[in-house]
């Protein structure tokens, strides 16, 4: 699509003028919106309209692995700004950051492809049998198409979205810090997606990246320019454009999700305010913070949250924006040997350049690869006191437990790990063990500042209101001492940047909220649960919404509980499911 575009999306202005209906109308072009579009416009006899607020220009830098994963980058498809202020974590306030564009956070994340087994038999303990893992693995298997791993059952070689692994580290740290792993009773594994690797192990992960070395976002998948010149009949797209309010009739007891009403994401003099219909479904993809910012303007959500802003009450739904899980994250950083680190591309320019033109002429090089190559999963229960592991009964490190999943991750990353554009040490090599908590008990909420769509959400992270998190974060940041300690003992040069003051709770403790940060994974704002739930749901295991027909949520807000691992592959399996329960609905009438 670079230096031109020619993809074939309509403005606000022109969809409006066009006064056409849609069988299917999909808020949001994101990671998942882009498959749901594309599944569902398979079908030539319906007709699909994805609206997105974002760009649809996919030029030469957003297919760039490593510069693509800079999402505070000049011109990237990205939105930012800050949360509320932690309470249990001393006042401060990160930000957080979404994907605006066609293809979603898969256009500025690290291209990561995990699944997670245990997650979904989780799931189906909550009461979802359909979505244990048994019955997810199939969506899985349908999007993928895998470079790198052997033909399977459960890996997909002949999907759309491809995937890869890069198992030679590009820099010493990390071949150091796999070798620590071993030391301290860490298995490594090759497969990070096979249902049968340990809940604890050290693995190169799969990244969303082609054959090409390009990045593989879903836009590219799912809903490339090819795609939607061939659909055009059926399929259209309507890019930066906001969507204010979803339309409603009926009585409390029968409500229909009738249409939406949008305009540009520019505003200009000319602006003005459309409506548009949907003939069987509006599906909302916009995301765990956008989706139930938008069910609240339009006047589905807690009534006393929405009294509070004199919104008209539709529908009176506790569980809307009230149930904000997020991997809460936690950087150690080390200096290293500036060459050892991605910050030599920052200081040396001419090895920058050099890179450059040998990823340009031969796709190989530090461009080729985005941030993180290899991470390290580990159940918390599992550590002794001197942060190794002692896993006694092989039952414990079944993947396919429900009880089994890990709640820590932990990525070594060749750059500095904290907010921002610029920031300290940037002229010096910078290693960094980015601890995670992928099994939050904590949970935020989102809410709205204002009744203006076009403002961003109010976003309460939680994080460490539940202080279980706290303990197991105090040995996530332990066991990232521990690999560091190992390091140094393999003769590789560390020096402490930023880590805790000492050993004790109380320094680790106070380090822990002086420098928790989010993974931006956020979901679970509009649960799959019942209503009644002691934490309220707001769809079905169809996704469906809860007492409004013709509506359904298909992003990350509907998890019942966030997977513990990364969130990409997970939604598109969302999606693709959904895509399934959609064409049964209509199929059967």
């Amino acid at each position: 699509m670079w230096p031109f575009s020619s993809y074939p999306a309509v403005s606000a202005e022109e969809l409006g003028k066009s006064n056409k209906s849609f069988d299917y109308i999909i808020v949001g072009g994101g990671t998942a919106g882009c498959c749901l579009a594309a599944r569902l416009s398979e079908d030539p006899s319906v007709t699909v309209l994805v609206i997105d607020r974002g760009i649809v220009g996919d030029d030469w830098v957003s297919k760039v692995p490593l510069i693509s994963a800079n999402f505070y980058r000049s011109g990237a498809p990205a939105a930012e700004w800050p949360t509320q202020p932690m309470q249990h974590a001393n006042g401060r306030v990160v930000h957080a950051v979404l994907g605006e564009g066609l293809g979603g956070g898969s256009r500025i994340n690290s291209c990561l492809y995990t699944r997670g087994t245990g997650d979904y038999n989780l799931w189906r303990d909550m009461g979802h049998p359909s979505w244990s893992y048994e019955h997810v693995e199939p969506y899985f298997v349908k999007s993928e198409k895998t470079l790198s791993q052997p033909s399977s059952k459960f890996r997909g070689t002949s999907g759309p979205w491809v995937n890869q692994t890069f198992p030679e580290p590009a820099f010493d740290c990390l071949t150091q810090v796999v070798q620590a792993t071993k030391h301290i009773g860490i298995p490594t594994v090759s497969d990070l997606n096979s249902p049968t690797s340990p809940v604890v192990c050290c693995s190169v992960m799969d990244v969303a990246i082609d054959a090409s070395m390009h990045r593989m976002s879903t836009f590219q998948a799912f809903l490339s320019e090819k795609v939607a010149a061939a659909r055009k009949p059926n399929l259209t797209v309507c890019a930066e454009t906001i969507v204010t309010r979803i339309r409603f009739s009926g009585p409390a007891d029968a409500i229909s999700a009738l249409g939406v009403y949008y305009e540009a994401t520019k505003l200009t003099r000319t602006a003005r305010n459309y409506y548009v219909k949907a003939n069987r479904e509006i599906i909302l993809c916009a995301g765990a913070i956008a989706s139930p910012q938008l069910l609240m303007l339009s006047g589905v959500g807690p009534r006393s949250h929405l009294q509070e802003h004199s919104i008209n009450i539709v529908r009176d739904m506790p569980g809307v924006g009230s149930t904000l899980k997020d991997h809460a994250s936690l950087p150690v950083m080390y200096q290293v040997p500036l060459d050892d680190s991605l910050h030599v591309l920052k200081n040396k320019p001419i090895r920058a350049i050099s890179e450059l033109l040998r990823y340009l002429i031969t796709g190989k090089g530090l461009f080729s690869v985005p941030f993180m190559q290899w991470s390290i999963f580990v159940q918390s229960s599992l550590l002794n006191a001197h942060s190794e592991i002692v896993a006694s009964d092989p039952s414990t490190l079944d993947p396919t437990q429900p009880g089994n999943t890990p709640d820590i991750e932990i990525m070594p990353v060749p750059h500095r790990c904290t907010e921002g554009e610029k920031g300290d040490w940037d002229d010096i090599g910078v290693f960094s063990l980015l601890t995670c908590l992928v099994k939050p008990k904590s949970v935020g909420t989102v809410r709205l500042a204002y009744t203006d769509p076009r403002e961003r959400a109010l976003i309460d992270l939680g994080y460490l209101s539940n202080n279980d998190d706290i303990l197991v974060l105090r040995k996530a940041a332990r066991l990232a001492l521990r690999l560091a300690k190992q390091m140094r003992s393999q003769g590789y040069p560390l020096q402490d940047l930023q880590v805790p003051a000492s050993d004790s709770d109380v320094d680790v403790d106070e380090y822990i909220r002086n420098n928790i940060r989010t993974s931006y994974h956020y979901s679970s704002t509009c649960r799959m649960a019942a209503e009644n739930d002691k934490r309220p749901g707001v769809v079905d295991d169809d996704l469906k919404v809860h007492g409004i027909k013709g509506l359904r949520i298909c992003d990350t807000s509907i998890f019942p509980e966030i997977v513990s691992t990364h969130t990409m592959a997970p939604v598109v399996m969302v999606a693709e499911k959904c895509a399934d329960l959609i064409k049964t609905t209509w199929r059967d009438l």
